[in-house]
């Protein structure tokens, strides 16, 4: 594999991978507005961007506070993640651009110093599946950034700045449930049975029920690897901890039954995604959700189609 250097070819390297990207995400710890503007362009393709946002990095502007403004502008997703020191672009989970460089003119050079960073990456074309869940782990641990938590870190970055070297952390308050009540965070693979056909024999029919395994992996946190028994009971005990599922059939065992109709105007009322999507876009998302329920609720729950609406109760034993 060929090595791009820094202040020779790796910008315009990089640039043309991003370019040729279908589905691209980006774990950069450092990021400045002027360099990312200039990378991004009007490229499509960009899905999310995980950066790294500690305290210090955004005091000593080694990252700017206003990219994510400049990527909501742009429909992009970003995630703050204070263990990230990775820098890689990852393209539909196959192949990435992997190298030292952060996005920041020094690293590079641009516009072009006499005095830039010495960096150097390369690009991999055959991601495996651990490299894919690693990614996928990074991100479903990364803290989703929103109006409120921008506004939290700018309404106190000029004091902290004006403090400096006096440092103290912010204060953030992340236990609010923005990326738990994500649509995304809500499973994406057809069924369960498909789920334990995929761990088990790492084969997908296509990339699309791949992608969808992998994200599922990650959100309930299952590693590659486990007996596939305790696989189940993990993934039984992990979804109904998550907050979103959780909150979900809190209300529905309140009322012991919920009509597909109501269950995504519910949905839709209670999920965090910016912009809110429409409800015929979730509709999906709510089919998925039901099966899952009911195959990992082991009898617990039971869909039926009174009245020409599918209903999901709970059976009482």
């Amino acid at each position: 594999m060929p090595l791009f250097k820094n202040g020779i070819d790796l910008y315009n390297e990089l640039s043309a991978f991003m370019d040729k990207a279908d589905s691209l995400y980006i774990y950069v710890p450092y990021i400045k507005l002027a360099q990312l503007t200039s990378l991004i362009k009007d490229n499509s393709s960009i899905k999310a961007v995980i950066v790294r946002w500690e305290p210090r990095d955004l005091i000593t502007a080694a990252s700017d506070l206003e990219i994510y403004p400049f990527l909501r502008e742009k429909g992009i997703t970003l995630y703050r993640n204070p263990r990230v020191h990775l820098k890689a672009f990852v393209n539909n989970g196959k192949s990435a651009f992997i190298g030292s460089a952060n996005i920041s003119q020094r690293a590079l050079n641009t516009p072009a110093l006499l005095r830039y960073n010495y960096e150097l990456a390369t690009i991999c074309d055959n991601l495996s599946l651990d490299d894919r869940l690693y990614f996928n782990l990074i991100e479903a641990e990364s803290v989703l950034v929103t109006d409120l938590l921008y506004e939290q870190i700018k309404s106190q970055l000029p004091e902290k700045v004006a403090a400096f070297p006096k440092e103290s952390d912010f204060e953030i308050d992340i236990q609010y449930p923005d990326k738990n009540f994500s649509i995304a965070s809500l499973p994406m693979t057809y069924s369960v049975d498909t789920l334990y056909r995929i761990y088990e024999t790492q084969e997908a029919l296509h990339e699309v029920e791949l992608n969808c395994s992998l994200h599922d992996l990650a959100i309930y946190n299952i590693p590659l690897g486990l007996p596939i028994a305790e696989f189940k009971r993990s993934l039984k005990l992990n979804f109904f901890k998550h907050p979103f599922v959780r909150a979900f059939l809190t209300n529905i065992d309140n009322e012991g039954e919920v009509y597909f109709g109501r269950a995504k105007d519910w949905i839709h009322k209670n999920c965090s995604d910016v912009p809110t999507p429409r409800k015929w876009e979730i509709t999906e998302n709510i089919q998925i959700l039901y099966r899952w329920i009911v195959a990992l609720g082991e009898g617990s729950y039971q869909v039926d189609r009174p009245n020409h609406s599918e209903r999901l109760k709970v059976i009482v034993k």
